[in-house]
């Protein structure tokens, strides 16, 4: 008896020191510490200056500094390295007065979404990552995940490119993109972009351009 409680104690201990080994000899791959990063980051607040809306992003995304210069309401953090890039993006289009539904349809045609999901005053469309002008070229290995967020009469979006193999590291950005909100001022409910809107307005600030069923602002 005596014996075979010794040994029943000794194989615990030798199963307790592969289990505290086995991490340490495992093979981590650039995914893995991607994600741990990913997960440990701060987050940081970043607010367009044209329509005042806000978006969170990991601290050790890059801001670039020349999608602030393409148009107005329009900024991309990225995260690149020598074997991968995830690129996120988040900018404002003219809503033409398209039901939510119409526009979700139309959109996921011209972005070859694979995934939809329709809610109250939003969609997730989601699927392989196209280029160019009529997005015909496709990005081997790479896709989207986009929120459109609809606010009177402007259509806002947060999208993340990124690799097909890092799809299962990236939870943290899909959870930060499926809650994400456009913030509405507390005193006159008024939402704050409609504010910005306004004061764009009136200094004469309406400059656009067409992109697919809606208009991109533009500045």
């Amino acid at each position: 008896m005596k014996n075979t409680a010794l040994l029943f104690v000794v194989a615990l201990v030798i199963m307790a020191s592969i289990d505290f080994i086995w991490p340490f000899t495992t093979e981590r791959t650039d995914g893995d510490v991607f994600e741990q990063g990913l997960n440990t980051a701060e987050m940081q607040t970043y607010q367009d200056p044209d329509l005042g809306f806000t978006v969170r992003y990991p601290s050790f995304f890059a801001i670039q500094p020349d999608s602030l210069d393409e148009h107005k309401g329009y900024v991309r953090f990225s995260y690149d390295n020598e074997r991968t890039n995830v690129v996120l993006e988040c900018y404002a289009l003219r809503n033409n007065g398209q039901s939510l539904k119409s526009g979700m349809d139309s959109l996921s045609q011209v972005l070859h979404a694979t995934y939809s999901k329709l809610g109250n005053d939003y969609f997730i469309l989601s699927g392989p990552q196209y280029e160019g002008e009529t997005k015909d070229r496709r990005i081997d290995n790479y896709s989207y995940y986009s929120r459109f967020l609809n606010r009177g009469k402007l259509m806002f979006v947060y999208t993340m490119v990124y690799p097909d193999r890092y799809h299962d590291h990236l939870g943290r950005l899909f959870k930060e993109i499926d809650k994400w909100q456009v913030y509405k001022d507390q005193h006159t409910g008024i939402s704050r972009t409609d504010s910005f809107m306004l004061d764009a307005t009136r200094k004469g600030h309406k400059k656009k351009r067409a992109v697919f069923n809606h208009e991109q602002i533009n500045g």
